[in-house]
C-alpha cells in the first residue's frame, strides 16, 4: 500500500476528521486556557483578562491542602491495586489453579462497573452504625467500629477498582515469562517466594511501572469514589474542588478552571512518563533462543490458593454489592432489617425524573457509541491504511484526550459551548460531545491494533481487480476488523452508560442520565432508592457484557 498517492477521497476525508478533531478537542482546550485568564464567568460580560485566578491558589492553603490529599489518596490507592493486583494476578496468569478462566472474568468485573457506584456499595459495609460490618461487630459485642468516610476508606475502595489494570498490563509477560528461568532459580537453591521476588517480578518490571503510573493518573481524576466518600466528611480533593467550585453557589468559575490546569498538568506529565516507561524499558525474557511457558505446579496448595483468591473475590466483589442488593429491597436503611420490599424498583420505572434519565442515558449509549465507534474505526483507517497528508497529526489528536481528565473536560466544555450561537450547552448534546471526546481514544486504540495485524495483501489484490478505495475498505478491511470494531461499540455502550465525572458538570434538567441521579438520591440520603438504581445499571451493563461474549466471541478490553 506503500507505493501508491493519496487519492481525493483519502484527502477529503483526512481533512474532515481533521476539523471534527479540532472542534472536538483542541478548541475546548483553548477555551479552558482563554476561561483562566477571563475575568467574568463563561457567557456574560464583556471580554476581560486577568491572572488574578492564578494568584488567588497559589494563595490558598486550601489549594495545597487539596493537592496533598489528591497525592496521598492517589498514591495509597495505588499501592492497594499492586498489594492485592500483583498476587491475584500471578495466581491466574502462572499457576495450575482451577477455574482460572472464571477467576479471570470475577477479577475483571469491576473494569465495567463505575467506582462511585462502588463506593456507594461500600457504604452499605463500612458506614458507621448503619453499616453491615459495623451491625456484626455490634452484634459480636465488639467494641470497634468501621469507617469507611476518609482518605484511607477511599484508597482501598479505589485501589480494588484500579486491579484489573494490574492484571491486564501484569498477566500478559506473566504468561510469557520463559519457565526455564524460574527453573533455574529453584534448581540454585531458592524457594518460590524468592523466586518470585527475584525472578519473576523483575521481568515485569516495565509493565508494573507502567500500570503503576497509569493507576496514580486515574486516581487522581476520579470524582465518583471522593464524591461518596469525601464530601460528606468535607475532605478536600482536587476534582471534588472543581465540583463544589462550578455546582454551589457562588459559583467561582476562575478558581475552578485554574483547579483544572493544574490536574491536567499533572496527569499528563503522568501519562508522558508512563508511555516513556513501555517504548524504552527493555527487560526482555523471549529472545531468539526459543523459549518455555508452562505454569508453576503448587501441587496440594493449588485449593489453598483457590480459597485465598476466593476469599478476594468475596471481600471485594460480592459482599459490598451483595449488600447493595440487600438495600435495595429495604423501605429505609437503619441499623434494622426492615420487610422486603418491591417499591425502590417501582420508583426506578415510574419515577418521571427516572425514566427521563433512563431514556436520555440509553439514548447516549446507543446512539453516540454508534457515532464514536464510526468516527473511531475511520480515524483508524485514515492512519493506518492510507496516504493522506495530516494522517500523523491525525493520530496525535486522537490521542490526546487520553490525558484529559474528565472532570477538567467537562470544565472545558463548558467554557467552549456556553457562548456559541447554538443550541448545545444545556442538552443532551453537550453530553454527547463530551462522552465521544473523552472515550474516542480506547476504540481508535482497539480498531488501530487490530489493523496493525492484518496484512494489506488482500486490499493490494482488491485494488489491482478494480475494486475502488471506498469498496475494499467495506468489503475486506472491515470485515477483518469486525470484532474490534464490535467491542469497540460495547466499550463505548458501557462507559456512556456509567460515566458521572463530565455528566455532573454539564447535565440539565433535561438532560439528566442515571449516574447523575444517582448522584443526587445518595446526597438527599435515599440509599435504598440509590442501591436499586444502582443494582438496575449494574445488571444492564453485566448482561450486555455477557451477550458479546456469549454471542459475538468478543474480548472487552479498554486497553485494547
Amino acid at each position: 500500500m506503500r507505493w501508491r498517492r493519496a487519492g481525493p477521497g483519502e484527502t477529503l476525508l483526512s481533512v474532515l476528521l481533521l476539523v471534527v478533531l479540532a472542534v472536538l478537542v483542541i478548541y475546548p482546550l483553548v477555551s479552558l486556557i482563554y476561561g483562566s485568564i477571563r475575568s467574568s464567568p463563561p457567557g456574560t460580560g464583556e471580554p476581560a483578562y486577568t491572572v488574578e485566578h492564578f494568584l488567588r491558589i497559589f494563595m490558598d492553603p486550601h489549594f495545597y491542602e487539596a493537592w496533598r490529599n489528591t497525592l496521598l489518596l492517589s498514591a495509597s490507592a495505588t499501592l492497594v491495586a499492586l498489594v492485592f493486583g500483583l498476587p491475584a494476578t500471578f495466581l491466574i496468569a502462572r499457576t495450575d489453579i482451577p477455574y482460572r478462566s472464571f477467576a479471570e472474568v470475577l477479577v475483571l468485573i469491576p473494569l465495567f462497573i463505575s467506582p462511585f457506584i462502588g463506593a456507594v456499595a461500600w457504604t452499605g459495609l463500612g458506614a458507621p452504625r448503619v453499616g453491615m460490618l459495623n451491625r456484626l461487630l455490634a452484634f459480636l459485642g465488639l467494641p470497634w467500629e468501621v469507617n469507611i468516610y476518609g482518605v484511607w476508606g477511599m484508597a482501598l475502595v479505589l485501589g480494588f477498582y484500579m486491579v484489573p489494570f494490574v492484571y491486564l498490563f501484569t498477566s500478559g509477560p506473566m504468561k510469557a515469562i520463559d519457565a526455564s528461568l524460574e527453573e533455574a532459580s529453584r534448581l540454585s537453591g531458592r524457594n518460590a517466594l524468592q523466586t518470585t521476588l527475584q525472578i519473576t517480578l523483575p521481568l515485569i518490571t516495565p509493565s508494573v511501572l507502567a500500570c503503576t503510573l497509569l493507576i496514580m493518573v486515574l486516581s487522581m481524576e476520579n470524582f465518583g469514589v471522593p464524591a461518596v466518600l469525601a464530601l460528606p466528611s468535607r475532605i478536600p480533593l482536587v476534582p471534588t474542588e472543581i465540583f463544589v467550585r462550578f455546582s454551589y453557589p457562588p459559583a467561582d468559575y476562575g478558581y475552578a478552571t485554574v483547579v483544572a490546569l493544574s490536574l491536567i498538568a499533572v496527569t499528563g506529565i503522568g501519562l508522558l512518563l508512563q508511555r516513556r516507561i513501555i517504548r524504552t524499558a527493555s527487560y526482555a525474557a523471549i529472545t531468539g533462543r526459543g523459549y518455555r511457558v508452562a505454569p508453576i505446579l503448587l501441587g496440594r496448595w493449588r485449593w489453598v490458593a483457590v480459597a485465598i483468591l476466593g476469599a478476594y473475590m468475596v471481600a471485594t466483589i460480592l459482599l459490598p454489592y451483595g449488600v447493595m442488593m440487600l438495600a435495595s429491597f429495604q423501605a429505609y436503611w437503619t441499623q434494622e432489617f426492615t420487610a422486603f420490599t418491591l417499591d425502590n424498583y417501582r420508583s426506578v420505572f415510574t419515577r418521571g425524573l427516572l425514566v427521563r434519565a433512563t431514556e436520555n442515558s440509553l439514548l447516549l449509549a446507543v446512539f453516540g457509541a454508534c457515532v464514536a465507534t464510526a468516527l473511531a474505526a475511520c480515524i483508524a483507517y485514515v492512519v493506518q491504511r492510507s496516504r493522506a497528508p495530516g494522517r500523523s497529526w491525525l493520530d496525535f489528536m486522537a490521542t490526546i484526550p487520553i490525558g484529559i481528565p474528565g472532570m477538567v473536560l467537562g470544565v472545558a466544555l463548558l467554557w467552549a459551548w456556553i457562548a456559541v450561537p447554538l443550541e448545545i450547552y444545556g442538552t443532551i448534546w453537550i453530553l454527547l460531545i463530551a462522552y465521544i471526546t473523552r472515550f474516542l481514544p480506547f476504540g481508535v486504540r482497539n480498531v488501530s491494533a487490530a489493523l496493525t495485524q492484518v496484512g494489506d495483501e488482500l486490499e493490494s489484490a482488491a485494488r489491482v481487480s478494480g475494486a475502488t478505495q471506498w469498496r475494499t475498505a467495506v468489503t475486506i478491511t472491515l470485515p477483518l476488523v469486525r470484532n474490534n470494531v464490535l467491542s469497540s461499540w460495547v466499550i463505548y455502550f458501557i462507559e456512556f452508560l456509567k460515566e458521572l465525572n463530565m455528566s455532573v458538570l454539564l447535565y440539565s434538567f433535561g438532560s439528566v442520565v442515571i449516574p447523575v441521579v444517582i448522584f443526587d438520591l445518595y446526597t438527599e440520603g435515599r440509599y435504598p432508592e440509590v442501591a436499586a438504581l444502582a443494582v438496575g445499571l449494574s445488571v444492564l451493563i453485566l448482561v450486555v457484557l455477557a451477550i458479546s461474549s456469549r454471542f459475538f466471541r468478543i474480548r472487552i478490553s479498554p486497553l485494547g
